[in-house]
């Protein structure tokens, strides 16, 4: 069972999706078209805008049969580098997990995680995108945890106009090839 939990800042709004909730709502989907098991925990429905929060997601070939609070993580993704400040993101990581940051620069980290560090907001902007599709392709591009072919369609199928639609595909795009070979 692969087991991943994503950190992010929800703006204080009913009309948007933060990414760190999208993203794996879109892995779950795509997971589920391959005739995986998925469970998927996103944070409480309350407004608390711009605090700290996570959404869990585990994906299994086999029927996953625990709902324990308590994981261990293979990969932790943070959308908000200033969260790592606030919250110990390395929690129940298990040793040489991965660690994807969206941000510039290194990380400085205590522990054993692999930490990757990818401007993923500049390459969303690049394409005149939202972070999600971005966030989708990296995450796909690092764990390979669904097929990218899987997550094309699901942009595909999104409502909208064709040039989101076409923008979306070259950041999932962006985003896989960022951290190929990493």
């Amino acid at each position: 069972m692969k087991e991943l939990r994503f950190h992010g800042r929800r703006e204080p709004r009913y009309d948007r999706v933060a990414p760190f909730v999208a993203a794996p709502r879109l892995l779950a989907e795509a997971a589920l078209r391959e005739g995986k098991h998925v469970q998927f925990r996103p944070p409480w429905l309350f407004l608390r805008g711009f605090t700290p929060e996570a959404a869990l997601l585990r994906v299994d070939r086999d029927p996953i049969e625990t709902y324990q609070q308590e994981s261990f993580l293979d990969a932790v993704v943070v959308t908000d580098p200033t969260i790592m400040s606030e919250v110990n993101v390395l929690a129940s990581l298990k040793p040489g997990g991965l660690l994807l940051v969206n941000g510039e620069g290194s990380v400085a980290l205590t522990g054993k995680a692999r930490v990757i560090t990818r401007d993923l907001i500049g390459i969303a902007k690049a394409h005149k995108a939202e972070l999600t599709p971005v966030l989708l392709g990296a995450v796909i591009g690092l764990t390979d945890l669904v097929r990218l072919e899987t997550a094309e369609q699901l942009l595909k199928g999104a409502e909208g106009r064709d040039r989101a639609v076409k923008a979306n595909l070259a950041a999932l795009h962006a985003g896989f090839e960022s951290v190929r070979g990493t």
